[in-house]
Parts: structure tokens; C-alpha cells; sequence
């Protein structure tokens, strides 16, 4: 009897492991696309902004939540927002539009799909700076 109830909780034990382990987590793309949405929806715009570049990911992994910290790049497309919350993907960039260098924070614990952005700040890039668009150029989205 002992010897079965063993074998049950190594079982049950390499399941719980097994769903932990392949519980979703966000890549750093995604956060600053959520981000971005983010942005687009608090900030008055005529112009929203889209993700141009992420350039730099933390994660940090503690019990039941992990810890982002992404720094990313976005610029000015030429849609026009109009207080109207859209879909900014199809949006081409705007010749020479303003580009932003941010950095944000967020942290997913409990549900998988739960992000909670605890700071957003993005800080415009001097004009004589050129940004590869190397996201663009390799064709991820």
C-alpha cells in the first residue's frame, strides 16, 4: 500500500511539474506589443505609435510569476487614431515620424495570460539618430 501511494504522489508530483513547466510565458515581443496597445489607448494621439525594435529583455522567474523588464523601440505611423482603440499593425510608419526609446515593466502571475504593467515610459530619440528596422527587414511581426 505504501509503495503504491509512493508511486501516485511521484506521479502526480511530475504532472504538477509538467503543467508549471509548460504554463505559457510572454516573449519580450509580446509584452512590448501589449505595451504599445497600452501607449496607443492612454496617451492622446492623433498618430498612434507601433512596435519597431525590442532591443533588450529581462526576465526573472519567482514561485508563481515571472518579472519583464523590455526596452523597445516604436515610431509614428500614419493612421489616424481619432480616440478610436485599433489595430495598428497594418499601419505604415510615418516618413519621418517621431520614434520613442521605452522601457517597460510588467509581471504575469497567477493565469497565464494575465500581464500587469506596473511602469511605461518612452523617451523621443533625437532626429539625427537612424534606427534600423530590423524587425520590419527580417519580416517578423
Amino acid at each position: 500500500m505504501m509503495k503504491t501511494l509512493q508511486k501516485i504522489a511521484l506521479v502526480v508530483g511530475c504532472l504538477s511539474l509538467a503543467v508549471v513547466g509548460s504554463s505559457s510565458r510572454y516573449t519580450g515581443r509580446e509584452v512590448a506589443l501589449a505595451a504599445v496597445g497600452r501607449y496607443n489607448n492612454q496617451t492622446a494621439l492623433t498618430s498612434p505609435f507601433q512596435l519597431l525594435q525590442v532591443t533588450a529583455v529581462k526576465t526573472q522567474t519567482r514561485s508563481h510569476r515571472t518579472m519583464y523588464e523590455v526596452k523597445f523601440l516604436i515610431m509614428e505611423t500614419m493612421c489616424n487614431q481619432d480616440g478610436v482603440v485599433m489595430d495598428v499593425s497594418n499601419c505604415p510608419f510615418k516618413e519621418n515620424g517621431v520614434k520613442m526609446k521605452c522601457v517597460t515593466r510588467a509581471v504575469q502571475s497567477g493565469s497565464p495570460t494575465q500581464l500587469r504593467f506596473h511602469a511605461l515610459q518612452c523617451h523621443q530619440v533625437p532626429e539625427q539618430i537612424d534606427v534600423p528596422v530590423l524587425g520590419r527587414q527580417q519580416g517578423h511581426r
